[in-house]
């Protein structure tokens, strides 16, 4: 496999839990806004320092999510067709519904309803698509806080960037 198609899976992994952790509040009528950011403490840099074996769980586990990202991207797919939906229009409505601007949104009466009942049907699969990522980060021994850990440190550190690109570049070897 090569490096950048790796890479991009650690992407898809952290695109999918961040779906995942933000599915339930997709649809919601309106969600506080997240605590600012705190400044990173030493416990948190602490939290920073991963052993080969977390690593190459991490690796292992974000491989394994981004297969689940393409299983689910499909089904998706089948669902915008059968609810006859064009998938840039459901995007766009998906957006103006978060942005609570939905009145501004072109779309005709059909439209809106298909995007409903389609934004219905992908929350009634966000549970088990819960349970498989979970599954997929905890099969070699990785809890989820620590998987979240690494993701965090691999999009905001560029020493662990590094050792994971370096780990991807030698398993492609």
């Amino acid at each position: 496999m090569k490096l950048q198609h790796k890479l991009k899976g650690m992407i898809v992994a952290a695109f999918s839990l961040g779906l995942i952790s933000l599915s339930d509040a997709a649809f919601a009528q309106q969600v506080p806004p997240p605590p600012p950011p705190t400044p990173p403490t030493d416990q948190a840099q602490a939290n920073q320092v991963f052993t080969e074996i977390e690593l190459q769980q991490f690796i292992d586990a974000s491989e394994r999510i981004m297969v689940l990202q393409q299983e689910n991207e499909k089904a998706m797919m089948t669902i915008l067709e059968e609810e006859k939906l064009d998938v840039n229009k459901f995007n766009e409505m998906a957006m103006a519904y978060q942005q609570e601007t939905m009145d501004e949104v072109e779309a005709t009466e059909a439209e809106k309803a298909a995007f409903t009942k389609v934004a219905e049907r992908i929350i009634e699969l966000q549970p088990t698509v819960q349970a498989e990522v979970q599954r997929a980060i905890e099969q070699d021994g990785m809890t989820m806080q620590r998987f979240e850990h690494i993701m965090l440190a691999y999009q905001e550190n560029p020493t662990v960037q590094a050792k994971i690109q370096s780990m991807l570049a030698v398993a492609d070897e």
